[in-house]
């Protein structure tokens, strides 16, 4: 049983990753709004919503996935 759960703790990291990942894209396409001009300020406000959102929705998982690791660990026989 700690097998399985240890492999759903990394499929949250994985997911974590991935959530990260499309922080970074956001905050790069944010940064060329910036440097372009002209964006309107909906669309400032949107795209930092949607990072603000992956990059805490990243950390989420990676807390989800450390306590089930630790889980895993402490249910192992």
């Amino acid at each position: 049983m700690s097998a399985e759960i240890a492999a759903h703790a990394e499929v949250l990291r994985a997911d974590a990753r991935a959530l990260a990942a499309c922080a970074e894209r956001l905050r790069a396409i944010e940064a060329g709004l910036q440097a372009a001009g002209g964006a309107p300020d909906w669309l400032h406000a949107s795209v930092s919503a949607h990072l603000a959102a992956c990059a805490a929705a990243a950390n989420d998982l990676e807390t989800a996935a450390e306590r089930l690791s630790r889980y895993a660990d402490e249910a192992s026989p």
